[in-house]
């Protein structure tokens, strides 16, 4: 072999540039070309699945109080046939709308449209899912309502309780000039009017009922009024982030709403039939 020839270039089977069509190279660039679409294909599906994952705040547990996790329940449902994975979170003393509008959450379970701030960066359903009112419950032996009175000039003369999350029933007590006291949770409530700290406490009829009937020693000792204190109907809002959403998940609600609704016994009669 002389000099010139043995600097003369080699070609070779993996030269690509030069054997674009070489059946050798075949198995090798599909192989690259399946592993690339592959990891294309894998990083899509999980930034859709992170898409579709959302949290919702509350303000406090519940773990005993049935109609509140009825429709908690109902919700997630709704969600998950709009294409969502929901999961629940306690903001824990931080009031639910401030956190979403801070990031710490999604959307809101309860929303009564009563805080005005920052509606911009909000978007509710255009419909109330359930429209609940709240009542009166105290003491059945308790001479003060004998009469069944809940005006205002008796109530002015009582020592009411309200839980902090309600606002819209806080704003109405306020507005009455009631004397009341608040508590975190309807179970604190409860406790309240059986520790004699409370006459009575105002609260969402399912809520109520259900914290009475999950407490021991209020199941036949607290009744409620026939008398409706405020309607209160309640929206399910997100951040302004999901607006595009909104569509897709008003058409779940809608279709949840309409269908069978004997899973929600306790709330199945106030929830919006006709949204």
């Amino acid at each position: 072999m002389d000099g010139k020839n043995q600097w003369e270039p080699v070609k070779t089977s993996y030269t690509f540039c030069e054997d674009k069509l070489n059946p050798r190279l075949l198995p090798c660039k599909l192989t690259f070309v399946r592993t690339l679409f592959f990891i294309f294909l894998l990083w899509n599906v999980t930034a859709l699945a992170q898409d579709k994952s959302l949290t919702l705040g509350i303000p406090y547990q519940v773990k005993r109080v049935t109609s509140i996790i009825e429709y908690q329940n109902f919700v997630q449902k709704a969600l998950k046939d709009a294409g969502f994975e929901s999961r629940i979170k306690v903001t824990s003393g931080k009031i639910p709308y401030d956190e979403m509008l801070s990031g710490g959450v999604d959307g809101i379970l309860y929303d009564d449209l009563h805080i005005k701030k920052d509606r911009k960066n909000t978007v509710s359903t255009s419909f109330p899912l359930i429209n609940t009112r709240s009542r009166f419950f105290y003491r059945k032996e308790n001479p003060k309502f004998k009469n069944k009175n809940f005006s205002n000039a008796v109530l002015a003369e009582l020592k009411g309780c309200v839980s902090s999350a309600n606002k819209i029933i806080e704003e109405e007590a306020l507005r009455r000039k009631l004397n009341f006291i608040n508590s975190n949770s309807p179970l604190q409530s409860v406790t309240a009017v059986l520790e004699g700290k409370a006459d009575y406490f105002i609260a969402i009829e399912e809520v109520g009922k259900s914290a009475v009937n999950s407490h021991p020693e209020a199941k036949n000792k607290i009744v409620y009024s026939e008398e409706v204190f405020k309607e209160v109907p309640l929206y399910l809002t997100f951040h302004k982030k999901h607006a595009k959403d909104m569509p897709k998940i008003e058409r779940a609600l809608v279709k949840n709403l309409r269908g069978d609704l004997r899973q929600y016994p306790q709330i199945s009669e106030n929830l919006n039939k006709d949204p």
